[in-house]
């Protein structure tokens, strides 16, 4: 606790010195009186108010072919013109530090200035002034020249009106891309339509597309998508959607929003510590689709499927629907989604067995809903709903004869289809609630509140228990997790001076998790065959747990100058883990005990940005990242006597130290990016696998190191080519011999590199060829981690797509070349039994027609 508060102090004092520091600078050219420190909230708020240009007037000025907005200050202050960018039909220039002060009010708007343009708006934004020049249908061709005394910038020449990438997830606010010290990956909504022509499943899409993240592991479950080798924390609008209990749902995560809801997804890779629990390995933050500003749009998809070469039973269908809108100060969106998943097969002709493929034999159905109400122009509140439910046919099994043949074998499917009764087949279910309000002028600062429920649970395939133990207590059984979670977050945004801003806020949760399992009548399922399972009660799997944490953070961005940016910010935790008081666990039959514990941490982030050139910047980072031990497994099978509060140590989560340090270029038709890596935890969480659903966890100190590039060159208007690369290594320390060892393939991926060749072959009709490529790996298992080496495999597909009335038709094509390979995480598996080594899907088509009106 002393090394918390001396952390906390001394973060206090690096503050207190640096408001001093730019307050003092910022109010240089005010009166003598305003270079005295404030005494005061009201004296501080005066000299940050006096250091604000105010813009007193808002003229137009018009030409056939041109139009001039001028701003005029008080005291012919000068402007400092921010960023300025184009968003669809619309440009937008930002003016930080500025204040409206116009005798008509706090907003200037006009309509129809020019014939290609509809409006005019200057509005306050927190502590800065946004200019928004909106196009007839499209952004106009009219040149708009926005003036201040003798500056003047044109929003729409071809140097000035490139469009700036902005996200919201490394920092908790909007910030553009080339101003933040972290790696970054934002899939755009583009790009996710255009990989839904092969794949619309999000881990296969992130898997492909964002350095640092493994490949998918096209399963129910999944231990071997880390991100830079450790778990992410994934969020929708920034609600946390993973929980403690994810050894069972880490798959579902990224399945319980379908991508038609998905404006973007932006990936932070690398701890976090704004953001608090879970983010050791990063973070994935999964946007919603925003209402459209153009009156009414209503957008329609129908597709069919093959995902076994056209053979009989492969095939599945789309349907899809959403519209959106603005009417006054009410705008909104929503959409509804039935996705059908036919029966895959292997490029040999094969079935893999279900469990080995996390979409065969589903239908999955989601519900999307926004609603936004602008209450005024510094406030608005928004409500967003959304509900997912997958269901799947348990109709087949692992045939475990397979494990008996001499040789290297792959799984074999076991024609058994299952009926459950009083029960349902396996599914994974998400409720989302979320309510958002922002207030941009509260104590000059901006304010953003959220609070959320959300629930999900999550039933697996029925397994027999018989085979793995025969002296368990049940001989039938399936999972069945539930995690219910309710929170809210508040933070601000407070302008302490023109180049310095400081984010501070809080954020609170409760989570309930448990994990049971169905049990069923055993006499009943012999006697049919293995083709009927009557539910008959239930037991313990995992004992119900609480969680409630309570985050304390703030974050300090300072810009030195037009080159050099700084950054840094501290973030303290509490939590109270509480286990239900006693319980019988329904695997070994044991009673065990529970309790309750207290823990808590603080972890630090600071950053920093070198402009070389405006497109090329320099960044390194020093971030820490924590997450708690996974109570699911230490909860999971307990020994005789187990009691919680007395066997368990929570002294702290697990804290890993990540340093890194990249370059970032960004021209207009070359993209680039380069970053290494290093993180260390003192006390890693390794999990290793000694058996099919067997596992140890091992805690020792680990360490993590990579290398990250990504690549993409437009050289003309028909061609865009691309290309990533990830190298990433892990390593623990055995507690033995000192030395580290390679941490298993179930965590750390072998190289992947992926490629696209993109081509506008005729007007109207694109092409894309891209492969994926994930290299071998076999240093685990030469130090008698893996079961097994892993071996490299190539994935190739192929998108087509053509205008076509209203819309779009596309053709994908996945795994073009018929490849026969087993994904990562099945390799493993067969490195135990060949029983449950199962090849991934062969070739598999999509058709779809997209279209609007």
């Amino acid at each position: 606790m002393k090394l918390q508060l001396l952390a906390v102090a001394w973060w206090s004092g690096v503050v207190s010195i640096l408001v001093t520091t730019q307050l003092v600078n910022a109010t240089e050219r005010v009166d003598l009186k305003q270079h005295q420190p404030a005494t005061s909230v009201t004296e501080w708020m005066a000299q940050i108010e006096a250091a604000t240009v105010q813009v007193t007037a808002v003229k137009l000025e018009r030409s056939e072919t041109e139009l001039d907005i001028i701003l005029e200050t008080a005291d012919g202050k000068p402007l400092k013109i921010g960023a300025i960018r184009s968003e669809r039909d619309r440009f937008i220039a930002e003016i930080p530090n500025a204040a409206l002060a116009l005798p008509e009010g706090q907003s200037f708007q006009a309509e129809n200035p020019t014939a290609d343009i509809a409006s005019v708006q200057v509005v306050q934004d927190s502590n800065q002034i946004r200019v928004i020049v909106t196009g007839k249908n499209a952004l106009p061709q009219t040149l708009v020249t926005l003036k201040s005394g003798q500056q003047s910038y044109a929003l729409n020449e071809e140097e000035e009106a490139e469009e700036e990438e902005v996200v919201v997830t490394a920092t908790r606010t909007e910030e553009g891309v080339q101003n933040v010290p972290r790696s970054i990956t934002v899939i755009t909504r583009d790009q996710i339509q255009t990989q839904s022509n092969v794949n619309r499943d999000l881990t296969s899409i992130l898997g492909s597309l964002v350095p640092g993240l493994g490949a998918s592991s096209e399963g129910q479950q999944s231990f071997t998508q880390t991100l830079r080798g450790r778990s992410p924390l994934v969020l929708v609008d920034g609600v946390p959607i993973s929980s403690n209990i994810d050894n069972d749902t880490s798959v579902a995560n990224l399945r319980r929003i379908d991508i038609a809801s998905i404006e973007r997804v932006e990936v932070v890779r690398g701890p976090s510590a704004i953001y608090g629990d879970g983010a050791s390995g990063g973070v994935i933050n999964i946007i919603t689709r925003r209402p459209d500003q153009n009156g009414i749009v209503s957008t329609a998809e129908l597709g069919v499927r093959s995902v076994g070469n056209l053979r009989s039973g492969s095939f599945g269908n789309l349907l899809q629907y959403g519209f959106s809108g603005q009417q006054g100060i009410v705008d909104f969106a929503a959409s509804i989604t039935r996705d059908s998943f036919g029966t895959p097969f292997d490029a040999e002709g094969d079935r893999p067995p279900i469990f080995a493929d996390s979409e065969a034999n589903s239908a999955s159905v989601n519900l999307f809903g926004k609603l936004g109400v602008q209450l005024d122009p510094q406030q608005r509140l928004q409500i967003t709903a959304n509900y997912f439910n997958d269901a799947q046919s348990q109709d087949g099994d692992y045939d475990l004869t397979v494990g008996e043949i001499p040789g290297n074998q792959k799984a074999r499917f076991l024609d058994r289809p299952v009926e459950f009764i009083d029960s349902s087949d396996p599914f994974n279910r998400g409720t989302l609630f979320q309510f958002d309000y922002r207030h941009d002028r509260v104590l000059n600062s901006k304010l953003q509140a959220q609070a959320y429920y959300r629930e999900t649970k999550t039933a697996a395939s029925l397994v027999d228990e018989r085979v793995f133990d025969a002296d368990s207590p049940l001989d039938l059984a399936r999972s069945v997790v539930t995690s219910e979670r309710f929170g809210g977050r508040l933070q601000l945004e407070t302008a302490l001076a023109s180049n310095l801003s400081l984010l501070w806020g809080a954020d609170y949760s409760s989570e309930d998790s448990e994990g049971n399992l169905d049990v069923f009548d055993v006499n009943e399922f012999d006697n049919s065959g293995g083709r009927r399972a009557r539910r008959i009660g239930s037991a313990i799997r995992i004992a119900p747990f609480t969680i409630k944490n309570l985050g304390l953070f703030s974050q300090l961005q300072w810009d030195v100058s037009e080159k050099l940016a700084l950054s840094g910010g501290v973030r303290y935790d509490n939590f109270n883990v509480s286990v239900v008081d006693s319980w019988i666990d329904g695997a070994t039959g044991f009673a065990a005990q529970g309790g309750d514990k207290t823990l808590s941490d603080v972890v630090f982030n600071a950053g920093i940005v070198y402009k070389v050139t405006p497109q090329v910047s320099l960044f390194t980072n020093f971030a820490q990242g924590f997450s708690l031990p996974n109570l699911s497994r230490i909860l999971q099978r307990p020994a005789e006597g187990f009691n919680f509060a007395e066997d368990v140590t929570l002294s702290a989560p697990q804290k890993v130290d990540s340093y890194e340090i990249g370059i970032r270029g960004q021209w207009r038709n070359v993209q680039a990016s380069l970053a290494g890596f290093y993180s260390y935890s003192s006390l890693g969480t390794t999990v290793e696998f000694t058996d099919i659903g067997e596992f140890r966890i091992v805690r020792s100190p680990q360490r993590n190191y990579g290398v990250e590039l990504a690549v993409d060159w437009q050289p003309s208007d028909r061609w865009k080519v691309g290309s990533t690369l990830t190298w990433t290594e892990g390593e623990r320390e055995d507690s033995e011999t000192q030395e580290f060892l390679a941490i298993t393939g179930s965590e750390v991926s072998p190289l992947k590199l992926s490629a696209y060749l993109e081509n506008e072959t005729l007007p109207g009709w694109n092409n894309r060829l891209q492969a994926v490529y994930i290299g071998r790996r076999n240093r685990a298992f030469n130090a008698g981690i893996d079961p097994i080496g892993i071996e490299s495999f190539l994935v190739v597909d192929l998108i087509s797509s053509l205008k076509l009335g209203n819309g779009t038709l596309s053709l994908g094509v996945k795994n073009l070349l018929n490849n026969q390979y087993l994904n990562i995480g099945n390799q493993l598996n067969a490195g135990f039994d060949d029983s449950f080594g199962a090849a991934s899907r062969g070739r598999a088509y999509t058709l779809t027609y997209r279209w609007s009106w």
